[in-house]
């Protein structure tokens, strides 16, 4: 029969004196649904009924069914420190049945939750799981008395390791802990000591120290053999207070604020020393934190909680967040009219300078606004105006047509007065020179004249003022232009032209204006090539072994560039490409073709390796059954494991003489010593070699 394993572990703490625990830190039950709520499941682990009660609901947590290389477990989602917390016990009923004896069920503290489990010998529990394990054994391969029940303290498990503390089934005694009916166990811990009692007696006991943080749980594993594994009212008792700091809380530079919560006398206060903090031993005591600076400031206050009935109990620890605003400073710059006031807040200013005002902030926080005043004083603007010879102009009310100097009083925008000083002047008769610019076939109109030519041309008009002037017009006739560019494309691309999504192979022209207006004709010669089709890859992956040449080739094409592309940055521009393919090498290869600068879809091929296993991940076969029946008659080391490495087997009995040496061209073993003798049913020793490495260990010969 395979390796069979049971491990429980358990919550351990360190240096007070043990109390009843009273309080329930986790728990599995209810009826007729179980609860787990706070629990996580994984691997074979769910509710269910197995038949081992009175009832039919699912108010049992069933870890492995009945079936061979099972493991399963729940895991409570909260740690506790065993360096703080120095008490606890756990309680639960647990089955083993409806099978053939294999493996168990554990109760564990783990510093990690698995998220992987071992068949056989591991029971569910990886290697590299630390802690304490207290296992209930239902198939010890280390020889004594099965079943059997063991603690062991560190990293990973074996019931045949140095430190472990086992009770095997010396005349019977244990016989009950694989049975239809449900056992009760009960695990306590006092001073470092576990003591482990099923059915209210105590079985095994042990002195164990462990000072970090972990989590508790159930794992269990059928290896090759079956039975199904559960459990069932299952309770973690440990003494916690709970802690309260309150909510988070703002409050103004200077102010008093409470934090906590209510008394509760059954519980002891301790919080952590910071600045503000009035006292450190009541459940709300008062803060008072001054902030000198401009912006607010945040403080974090811890309180820790313990039962005031049991001082060694585990603590329990909340944080709160006090923010402090700080008292703030603005500056409001405004101007006003000399002899004007202005008002902020409730008082009236009508001097220049610096005037503070107190108000309160959005935060509720004292504020103050400093008002810098300007008095505005009275303005003066000069201004001078033409006016054509004869014609007149209206300031303030009064007809002017004679140049000269006129006053007049008014306001700025910002209400203050102002004086404007009129200088009025009278112009005489203009002469201006223009010039303009037509396009060829185009005309302009100069007074009633309608020109087409380049000249100078000369007519009387008037200013805008209304005075007469001379304009003298030097008018140019401009060309039109044209120009033609060509641009190539790929199918399924586009260029804009002038605003035109073009696509397709043609000639398109465009009428726009040159700067001086004229017309501009552009024309675009544009050629669209087809997408060359996807290459036609063709290889003769998968190879046998690491190191076989692999060829991958792309049916030729003509006037076509190759690109290849895989992993490890392999790259080639040859429509056929060679090398020898190792384990970093295999994947998809891409190819492209490129023909007029266009690139076709890519088409793919993999590359792979029959044989690439590696003796390292080998998992051992733990038994035979040479019986002639055709089933697992034979240890076929290269049919059970393909791979291309060599190996030298080496199978010794109990009393270390050899008697199978194979390579991998050698028969396989069956059961029969090198003289061609029948080996009797029992546990033999292998040493496998491979590469100068080897694995060594134990299998199981059952005739």
């Amino acid at each position: 029969m395979p390796f069979r394993f049971l491990l429980f572990f358990i919550c351990v703490s360190l240096g007070f004196k043990m109390q009843a625990q009273t309080l329930v830190f986790a728990e599995l039950v209810g009826s007729p649904n179980m609860n787990t709520s706070g629990w996580n499941l994984t691997g074979a682990a769910f509710t269910g009924d197995t038949g081992g009660d009175a009832n039919v609901d699912p108010d049992e947590l069933i870890l492995t069914n009945n079936i061979g290389n099972s493991s399963g477990a729940i895991f409570y989602s909260q740690s506790i420190d065993l360096g703080t917390c120095y008490q606890w016990n756990v309680q639960f009923d647990f089955r083993m049945f409806d099978g053939n004896s294999a493996d168990g069920i554990a109760f564990c503290f783990l510093d990690v939750p698995p998220t992987g489990f071992v068949s056989g010998g591991g029971v569910g529990i990886p290697s590299t799981a630390n802690g304490i394990k207290v296992v209930f054994d239902t198939y010890n391969n280390c020889g004594g008395a099965n079943p059997e029940i063991q603690i062991y303290s560190g990293p990973g498990y074996n019931e045949c390791i140095a430190g472990i503390t086992t009770l095997n089934n010396v005349g019977g005694n244990l016989n009950f802990l694989r049975s239809n009916a449900y056992n009760t166990a009960v695990i306590s811990y006092n001073y470092g000591v576990v003591t482990v009692s099923v059915n209210g007696t105590q079985y095994l006991s042990g002195t164990y120290n462990l000072n970090f943080a972990g989590y508790m749980g159930w794992t269990a594993s059928t290896g090759g053999s079956n039975d199904r594994h559960s459990i069932r009212n299952a309770t973690i008792f440990a003494d916690i207070a709970t802690s309260n700091a309150g909510p988070d809380v703002s409050v103004c530079t200077g102010q008093s604020v409470q934090i906590g919560s209510a008394n509760n006398p059954n519980y002891i206060y301790a919080w952590t020393a910071a600045p503000g903090l009035n006292t450190t031993s009541i459940s709300n005591p008062t803060i008072n934190l001054p902030n000198t600076g401009n912006t607010p400031i945040s403080q974090t206050y811890t309180v820790m909680t313990n039962l005031a009935s049991n001082p060694n109990s585990c603590p329990s620890f909340d944080s709160v967040v006090v923010t402090v605003v700080p008292f703030y400073l603005d500056t409001l710059s405004v101007s006003i009219c000399q002899g004007e006031t202005y008002a902020l807040g409730t008082q009236t200013f009508s001097t220049s300078g610096f005037h503070p005002v107190l108000f309160q902030s959005t935060s509720g926080c004292d504020s103050t606004v400093v008002l810098d005043l300007t008095l505005l004083p009275n303005l003066t603007n000069n201004q001078t105006v033409h006016i054509c010879q004869g014609s007149t102009y209206v300031f303030a009310g009064n007809t002017l047509s004679a140049s000269g100097t006129y006053v007049q009083v008014l306001q700025t925008p910002t209400g203050c007065d102002s004086t404007i000083n009129l200088s009025l002047v009278v112009d005489p008769i203009l002469t201006a020179n223009i010039q303009a610019d037509i396009c060829q076939g185009g005309s302009y109109a100069f007074g009633t004249q309608t020109l087409t030519t380049s000249g100078t041309f000369t007519r009387t008009t008037q200013t805008l003022a209304g005075c007469d002037s001379i304009i003298n017009l030097t008018l140019t006739v401009n060309p039109v232009l044209t120009s033609s560019s060509s641009m190539t494309l790929c199918q399924g691309q586009s260029t804009l032209f002038f605003g035109q999504t073009l696509s397709n192979t043609g000639v398109y022209q465009q009428t726009l204006q040159t700067v001086a207006g004229c017309d501009s004709v552009v024309t675009l010669n544009l050629t669209v090539y087809p997408i060359p089709a996807a290459p036609i890859l063709t290889g003769n992956s998968p190879v046998e072994c690491p190191g076989d040449v692999v060829t991958l080739t792309i049916d030729p094409v003509s006037n076509a560039q190759y690109n290849w592309t895989g992993p490890l940055n392999f790259t080639s521009n040859n429509s056929a490409v060679f090398f020898p393919v190792d384990i970093t090498q295999i994947g998809t290869y891409v190819a492209t073709i490129t023909i007029n600068g266009c690139v076709s879809s890519p088409s793919s091929i993999p590359v792979s390796i029959i044989n690439v296993n590696t003796y390292e991940d080998f998992d051992f076969p733990n038994v035979i059954t040479p019986n002639g029946d055709g089933i697992n008659d034979y240890l076929d080391i290269v049919w059970k494991f393909k791979t291309c490495q060599d190996f030298s087997l080496k199978i010794v009995n109990r009393w270390g003489n050899m008697v199978y040496e194979g390579t991998k061209t050698s028969s396989p073993f069956s059961g029969i010593d090198q003289s061609g003798n029948l080996l009797e049913a029992g546990v033999y020793f292998y040493l496998l070699q491979f590469e100068e490495q080897e694995k060594s260990g134990f299998i199981h010969l059952v005739r």
